[in-house]
């Protein structure tokens, strides 16, 4: 990935986010665009970025052989929202992750919008369960049919996000 298409990615997450998240959730990015096992999706409306999402590995220590991964950020420019890339992003990257034999992919977000592509909440534990106040937030896919039954236990995701304060959904709405 070049320059340009990382500071084109990082600008889809500034703006998604707005003023108040976005600078945040771009900085998370950035640190996520830097390690190897990131991987970046995005589409594109007339050769420019319109959306992005990134994936990384989630691990459960009972179960260091799953290939699991984490979903954040996703966005799209807000002026494109609603115009069918964020299901574009959801389908492409779920494709992907299947192709490359991935088990299952995790998301803490919204509610209203991941079921839509097979995401259901989850009773899994995420790095910090103690700060899960809104259970329906904390969603699966499961890639590979059964391969999430088994999963139980501890689970840990790279090291940008394991901030308690990106797992605490005390201030959702």
């Amino acid at each position: 990935m070049n320059q340009t298409e990382t500071k084109a990615i990082l600008d889809v997450h500034l703006q998604a986010f707005g003023s108040a998240e976005g600078p945040e959730i771009a900085r998370l990015a950035k640190e996520l665009l830097a390690l190897p096992d990131t991987i970046s999706i995005s589409v594109r409306r007339g050769g420019t970025i319109a959306g992005n999402v990134l994936f990384t590995p989630f691990a459960f220590q009972n179960h260091p052989d799953a290939a699991c991964y984490l979903l954040a950020p996703c966005g799209v420019l807000p002026g494109l929202q609603g115009q069918g890339v964020g299901k574009e992003l959801m389908e492409t990257s779920i494709g992907h992750l299947k192709s490359i034999g991935a088990d299952a992919v995790f998301v803490l977000g919204v509610p209203g919008f991941y079921p839509r592509y097979g995401f259901a909440p989850t009773d899994k534990q995420t790095p910090y369960p103690d700060l899960l106040t809104l259970p329906a937030s904390w969603m699966m896919l499961e890639l590979k049919a059964g391969s999430a039954g088994p999963l139980n236990g501890r689970t840990l995701a790279v090291e940008p996000f394991m901030q308690p304060a990106l797992w605490d959904t005390s201030a959702y709405g």
